[in-house]
């Protein structure tokens, strides 16, 4: 999960009801502004004029939340709540599986262990795990379950605190020859599902993608994860800024525009709107 610092206060407006999560409300100049793109809006539909009226302009709109504590929080956007899910590193750093920090979206774990219920993969590649909290989480799934393991795959596992009988290290680039041979003989006769969670530039998911999509095996499922940066707006977020060269979700599209006759995209992992995983749950194809 991308752990960058948060965003500093400014003028800029981000959002109608900004202010709650790290962002500055508009300003005074903003709200003139918007007043009158309302003026100008209605008399460009001047059948709409009398209907409307200056009530409209001028009004304060009514919202579903009235309580003055929680009115801000409640009816800001998602994607105001996306971006200081993502880039306020007190937060982010606070999120924990059987206290381990884990730093998922939590409707995401949700959907992994509806995925794993369904699927019962034998084994489960996990690219990338830091702390170790969502190993953990899948170790633990699995065994539930009934069966399967998985295994982490990161450059470094100085900071690993997971520990579990059914959780595999590999400490390496996942992208070296001898890693991938020895994944493949681990996969050998298994039901394998992936989790993309290593370096996020668009090149790098790209790479990994190549690499470790054979290992799927149909039915199962390859995740690309933290593809929301590339919807943050590089102007308001600097989390947006940071893969210039686009991120996790450009690599994912290209991936299955590249891989459409053995991959597709499963829209129902994302029914819970929040995800930070956008078009990121990729399924293989089960081929008559």
């Amino acid at each position: 999960m991308p752990t960058s610092t948060p965003i500093k206060k400014d003028n800029k407006p981000r959002g109608k009801w900004a202010g709650k999560f790290g962002q500055p409300r508009k300003t005074e100049f903003s709200k003139k502004i918007s007043t009158w793109r309302k003026i100008v809006s209605i008399f460009k539909n001047r059948k709409f004029f009398y209907a409307a009226g200056w009530q409209a302009i001028l009004s304060k709109k009514e919202t579903i939340i009235h309580d003055r504590k929680y009115k801000d929080r409640l009816q800001s956007t998602l994607g105001d709540y996306l971006n200081w899910y993502l880039t306020d590193k007190s937060f982010l750093h606070s999120i924990d599986w059987m206290g381990i920090p884990t730093r998922k979206m939590i409707t995401d774990i949700w959907v992994y262990q509806e995925i794993i219920f369904e699927t019962k993969p034998d084994l489960i590649i996990e690219i990338g795990s830091f702390y170790g909290g969502s190993t953990l989480f899948l170790a633990q799934m699995l065994e539930l379950s009934g069966s399967g393991e998985v295994v982490s795959i990161d450059v470094s596992h100085d900071f690993f605190m997971a520990s579990h009988p059914r959780i595999k290290k590999i400490t390496a680039d996942c992208s070296d020859a001898a890693v991938l041979e020895e994944v493949k003989r681990l996969s050998v006769g298994k039901k394998v599902m992936v989790i993309h969670d290593g370096d996020h530039t668009a090149a790098a998911v790209s790479r990994d993608l190549k690499l470790y999509a054979p290992l799927v095996t149909p039915g199962m499922y390859l995740i690309v994860e933290d593809g929301a940066v590339d919807l943050l707006n590089p102007k308001y977020s600097k989390l947006g800024r940071a893969y210039p060269a686009g991120g996790p979700l450009k690599a994912a599209r290209s991936f299955l525009n590249e891989m459409k006759e053995d991959f597709e995209l499963d829209m129902r992992r994302e029914r819970f709107i929040l995800t930070t995983n956008p078009e990121g749950y990729l399924r293989r194809k089960i081929k008559n």
